[in-house]
């Protein structure tokens, strides 16, 4: 379990760190990732979470969730209720490198499409 867990975490951080870097993504997580899981809750500046994940799914074939994930008051303190919620991915076992750096690029991709409209 400490190996399966190390690994999630491991791409956690990278996905983490891919999307800090992308200008226009606000991610709501704390920094230290010592005691989280791998999930990681995003939004992308100007566009409602549905929209980015449908984009996400039909466009790039990746998996997300979108919306208010039971927790509305939590989207109300983090001011994402107004955006239908929040983006969150989940990182599991079978989970690779590459499918961290296609998520990245993906989600960099949607950027340059939403700033271009």
């Amino acid at each position: 379990m400490d190996t399966i867990h190390n690994q999630e975490m491991r791409l956690t951080r990278m996905l983490r760190d891919g999307l800090s870097k992308l200008d226009g993504v606000s991610l709501y997580f704390q920094d230290d990732l010592t005691d989280h899981i791998a999930v990681i809750s995003f939004n992308i500046d100007g566009m409602e979470a549905l929209d980015v994940g449908t984009l996400l799914y039909g466009k790039y074939n990746i998996a997300c969730r979108t919306g208010l994930h039971c927790a509305p008051l939590v989207h109300e303190q983090l001011g994402t209720a107004q955006v239908a919620g929040a983006v969150r991915m989940s990182i599991g076992p079978f989970n690779t490198e590459q499918h961290i750096r296609t998520a990245i690029d993906a989600i960099g991709e949607i950027i340059d499409f939403q700033k271009k409209r």
